[in-house]
């Protein structure tokens, strides 16, 4: 009986851990890559739609062997509003300023090497 209590326990608990962090999870809003291996001048973009105060996290990965690749967030306006650090690794936040269509586009000129790199909404804590 006394085992059948413990077993009972660690499942709930196990099963409350398993929905506070399936509720909390960043949501995905959006991803691409590219592997190019021969000089390209392209621009590839996602598209989401935000929230004045959304907390939106980027995670990039690349290997750029020759030319210049640009990470730039956009409005529905088409004005720059967050430019992303080259890097080969990255991961940073940024808090949209209003309420619209956001596109993040990737900038390539005389690229060659491969990208990847994720949009996630991060959910807002409680106060």
């Amino acid at each position: 009986m006394k085992k059948k209590i413990i077993l009972t326990g660690i499942t709930v608990t196990a099963f409350l851990i398993l929905a506070i962090y399936l509720f909390n999870r960043p949501q995905l809003l959006g991803n691409m890559k590219s592997s190019c291996t021969e000089q390209t001048t392209t621009t590839s973009d996602i598209t989401f739609s935000g929230k004045a105060g959304d907390k939106i996290k980027f995670s990039f990965r690349s290997n750029i062997e020759n030319g210049d690749l640009n990470m730039i967030l956009y409005d529905s306006n088409n004005h720059a509003v967050y430019t992303l650090d080259q890097a080969k690794a990255l991961e940073c936040f940024f808090t949209l300023d209003a309420s619209d269509t956001y596109t993040l586009a990737a900038e390539c000129n005389n690229f060659i090497g491969k990208y990847n790199i994720k949009v996630y909404k991060i959910k807002k804590q409680a106060p």
